[in-house]
């Protein structure tokens, strides 16, 4: 052990009755409750994005795939994949899974009201944990028969038009100035809080609206293929396009909603300012406090000096005395940080309106490596923000200061 350490360490517990005290207490709290915010305010936003961004791609996969002219008519046609071409999309590592899909626009009218709707049919490929997830009550569409008329709703649409299991829905369909009617029977109504999406889409066999078309079995509006991991995503995009040419559109979800990812992004920024908000106040705190403390010992800084102590290793002293303090701090932040955070996902105690914030409580997604990062990132700047105040060490006279009291 070295004396700079061995004396930081008696100055520590020395601390009972002296004027720095409540200072340092009040700097160690500063310190936790900075660390706690800052933990909090990270897996706020990364749970907050998750599950919104699990809700987006829920509805519309990480990545389409549909016919290059698709959007530029009013009557498209169906697109017809090989079998060699599924094959080589789900060859690529990243890709974990892809479903055929047909949607049409429709209206829906009751004896009291309607409401405009997206049909999506999908076949026994689709990935139905995402609707059995948000399922309030039935059951999800038999998939294995492809042209029953089975459907599931919304819980909004229900609430709108009156409509509960059991019921009959009423599609309407405009083809060729004419109209045309699939009624469907309603076997389970969801809620995931999007209400973009939970407004108007309406989630049947694929085959019901193949027929609707005009199609053959084997034509479809395109695929939607989810991905093994999102932050690989436009290069996983940028493979599929390459395996199947120029002659189909490849979208990625974020330029599916573009405006959604847009604000989430801006999250970012939010939670940037009040981490750095925190910063600050750790730094002028924990920098005070040490000057309040070098303040205090000056007596004892003239009698090291007069011992032949130099100002690198006084310093060294009082570096690790504040670095002490931080310590605690960020332990006990942690400690509450994570307590916190538990509490919430645990019992999800603090509710939100789910109209504006698409979710019910406030979601938590605590990451291992960010909070290590936001540790490491705290004691690496208060350290060197230490060094000035040390500085002020170099100018304390040793004859001055051993009379100081």
């Amino acid at each position: 052990m070295n004396y700079e350490y061995f004396i930081a360490k008696r100055l520590a517990k020395k601390t009972g009755k002296s004027f720095s005290r409540p200072i340092i207490i009040i700097a160690t709290l500063s310190i936790s409750l900075g660390i706690a915010v800052m933990i909090l305010s990270i897996s706020v936003l990364q749970g907050f994005k998750s599950e919104i961004k699990e809700k987006i791609i829920g509805f519309g996969s990480h990545v389409q795939i549909v016919p290059y002219n698709i959007r530029y008519t009013n009557d498209p046609q169906g697109m017809i994949f090989s079998k060699e071409e599924r094959g080589k999309i789900i060859s690529i590592d990243n890709v974990k899974s892809m479903h055929p899909f047909v949607s049409k626009g429709g209206v829906i009218k009751t004896k009291s009201d309607f409401q405009g709707i997206l049909l999506k049919g999908i076949d026994k490929d689709y990935d139905s944990n995402f609707f059995h997830h948000y399922l309030k009550s039935g059951r999800f569409i038999n998939t294995s028969i492809e042209k029953n008329n089975e459907a599931i709703i919304s819980k909004s649409i229900a609430n709108k038009l009156n409509l509960a299991l059991g019921d009959k829905l009423r599609v309407y369909f405009y083809f060729d100035n004419n109209y045309r009617a699939r009624a469907f029977n309603v076997v389970g109504i969801y809620e995931t809080g999007l209400g973009d999406y939970d407004e108007k889409v309406v989630v049947c066999g694929i085959g019901q609206v193949q027929s609707l078309n005009g199609w053959e079995e084997n034509e479809v509006e395109g695929y939607e293929v989810l991905l093994k991991d999102f932050s690989l995503l436009n290069k996983t995009a940028d493979e599929i396009y390459n395996t199947l040419g120029q002659d189909k559109t490849i979208q990625t979800i974020d330029e599916i909603e573009p405006s959604l990812f847009s604000w989430l992004d801006l999250l970012d920024s939010n939670v940037l300012v009040i981490l750095v908000i925190m910063m600050l106040v750790s730094i002028v705190t924990i920098t005070s406090t040490l000057l309040i403390i070098i303040f205090e010992k000056t007596n004892t800084i003239g009698i090291l000096k007069g011992l032949g102590a130099t100002n690198r290793s006084i310093s060294k002293i009082f570096l690790y005395n504040a670095s002490y303090i931080i310590l605690r701090g960020l332990i006990f932040g942690n400690a509450l940080a994570l307590s916190l955070g538990f509490l919430q996902y645990k019992f999800h105690i603090l509710k939100l309106d789910q109209d504006s914030y698409f979710l019910t409580s406030v979601p938590i997604e605590i990451s291992t490596v960010q909070i290590i990062m936001v540790n490491l990132v705290t004691i690496t700047i208060c350290l060197i923000a230490l060094l000035l105040p040390a500085r002020s060490i170099s100018k304390i006279d040793p004859i001055k200061s051993i009379r100081f009291d």
